[in-house]
């Protein structure tokens, strides 16, 4: 076989060497144009659910507060963790899902319940059933979701300013409710997910801020309350609130 014959043979039965890299070239280009905003649409969609599910938790709390959803004979807030707005048991019956009557409240969706990054069981008197009987922990469209731990807008040493408190009632629960208060921030798992945090309030008062590199410190799952810098784990205060929070629609 000549060696005219072999190149001829060669260009019917496929692409040269240099064909093929034009080709890589022009996947690749593809695909560098491509990525970026497919990525920027998946972010944007987590960071509307993430608003979303904000805003079911505020719905959910009102719920609790206005119809005592744990009987405790207190109109008050669940600020134990996000969770719990699933898991606790009315107190109306004694003990947590002994009884076949006695089912969680189901105030949010299970996959809100799951992204609770904080892993801690709130016993809540006996009346709080533990996640890992519903399912196992997870982000919920890329975020965790927390509940916040004081509203640093009030001045230290004001008793409502941890949100985490015993409002007392008809069963001791200890400190996991607020006559009047409760605070959520919704976190993305990575960079990737998303490039905002979300805080809300029981004034519904939704905010965001831009997210600055990685946030979380480990990879367990959930990240765990101490796993988030104490900046995002509180209301900020005014000036704070100002300077780096934004308001954002949902």
């Amino acid at each position: 076989m000549s060696a005219a014959y072999g190149l001829r043979f060669s260009r019917r039965g496929g692409l040269t060497l240099i064909e093929l890299l034009v080709v890589i070239a022009i996947l690749g280009l593809a695909a560098a144009l491509l990525v970026p905003g497919l990525v920027s649409n998946r972010r944007a969609s987590n960071e509307r659910t993430a608003s979303t599910w904000l805003k079911t938790l505020t719905s959910a709390e009102a719920d609790f507060r206005a119809n005592d959803r744990d009987w405790n004979g207190v109109n008050d807030f669940w600020t134990g963790d996000v969770k719990g707005l699933f898991t606790m048991t009315p107190a109306n019956i004694r003990g947590a899902g002994r009884d076949p009557r006695d089912l969680p409240i189901r105030l949010i969706d299970l996959s809100i319940a799951a992204a609770d990054m904080d892993g801690t069981f709130v016993p809540a008197g006996g009346e709080n059933m533990e996640l890992r009987n519903f399912s196992a922990p997870g982000p919920s469209a890329g975020y965790w979701f927390l509940a916040l731990e004081e509203d640093q807008y009030l001045k230290a040493g004001d008793p409502n300013r941890p949100y985490r408190a015993d409002t007392g009632g008809a069963i001791p629960m200890g400190k996991c409710h607020h006559l009047s208060k409760f605070g959520f921030v919704g976190v993305p798992d990575s960079s990737w997910k998303g490039k905002y945090i979300f805080m809300i309030n029981e004034n519904n008062s939704l905010f965001r801020r831009a997210v600055t590199g990685e946030i979380w410190r480990s990879g367990a799952i959930p990240p765990g309350r101490e796993g988030l810098p104490d900046e995002y784990r509180n209301w900020p205060d005014d000036p704070i609130l100002k300077h780096y929070w934004g308001r954002a629609g949902c």
